[in-house]
């Protein structure tokens, strides 16, 4: 076993040579997030769970092919955050009305819906859920998560985002890699929204319904080649921060919306009735 990752956000790698012996007590008392790598042994699982008890992240998401009776993760207490894939094919079934309860941070690092069940019970204690591969064609699966404060997709299939207008006390909401979505009418039940964020939006073009959101203070739209107009800009008095980047461009070339935000990258296309050369700068959102 090894620390690896970033200065700023280590993790313990622990492989099916590692010898769990070896663990030191930083290892097994929740300093750092445990990402188990391969396959293991239903022994070395059982071990592993009684050894690691403590921790309170850990990061399945490697792992390929889960065992049936490998309920180890079901079985520690304090753990808070939890990243896991469902593969199509494997047996492994996702039981979420089984998981700790002290979990508030979950990521579906490849989420299949045959894969997964009780997903409604996720409400009682995940307040941050992030997913990869969502193969809905909108969001009423995640409906029934009325407490989620944080919902983030890498990729996701979805054509609408019907079923998020219950999702209220969302305060962080990132679309990404919706290729296929071309209609966010019911966003404006989010009215507790402060960051919002779409990335590879190739198909949506009228982006009016962010205007209703008058808490919102960022608001990225990276990679959203289908923008019509930033008019909607106008009615979001907190807004402190606007990206168009990366294929983003304003179709009809009219940045003044724009003129009350703080920063603004992506203003320098050389069509654009304005630009503002002095608003693309580094700031903390806490500094506006």
């Amino acid at each position: 076993m090894y620390l690896s990752g970033i200065q700023t956000d280590p993790y313990l790698m622990i492989k099916a040579s590692s010898n769990l012996n070896d663990a030191k007590p930083e290892f097994t008392e929740g300093k750092y997030c445990v990402r188990l790598n391969e396959d293991f042994s239903e022994e070395y699982l059982e071990e592993f769970m009684c050894k690691f008890q403590k921790i309170t992240s850990l990061d399945l998401s490697t792992c390929y092919y889960y065992k049936a009776k490998s309920s180890y993760v079901y079985q520690m207490p304090n753990l808070e955050t939890l990243s896991i894939s469902l593969w199509k094919d494997t047996g492994f079934i996702l039981d979420c009305n089984t998981l700790p309860k002290s979990i508030n941070t979950l990521w579906l690092t490849v989420y299949t819906k045959k894969k997964i069940i009780n997903f409604d019970s996720l409400n009682k204690h995940v307040e941050y859920l992030t997913i990869s591969g969502f193969d809905e064609k909108d969001l009423t699966k995640l409906s029934s998560l009325t407490n989620l404060k944080s919902l983030s997709f890498a990729t996701a299939k979805i054509k609408s985002l019907k079923g998020i207008e219950t999702l209220t006390s969302l305060e962080n909401l990132s679309l990404g890699g919706v290729r296929s979505l071309t209609d966010i009418s019911d966003i404006t039940a989010l009215q507790n929204l402060k960051h919002l964020e779409f990335d590879i939006c190739w198909k949506l073009k009228d982006f009016s319904p962010i205007g209703e959101l008058k808490k919102l203070r960022e608001l990225e739209l990276l990679d959203c080649k289908n923008l019509e107009s930033i008019k909607f800009v106008k009615n979001l008095p907190n807004l402190k921060r606007l990206s168009t980047l990366g294929t983003t461009i304003i179709n009809d070339y009219d940045t003044t919306p724009a003129e009350h935000v703080p920063v603004f990258f992506g203003s320098q296309h050389n069509k654009y009735n304005k630009q503002y050369p002095e608003k693309e700068i580094h700031k903390k959102i806490e500094e506006l």
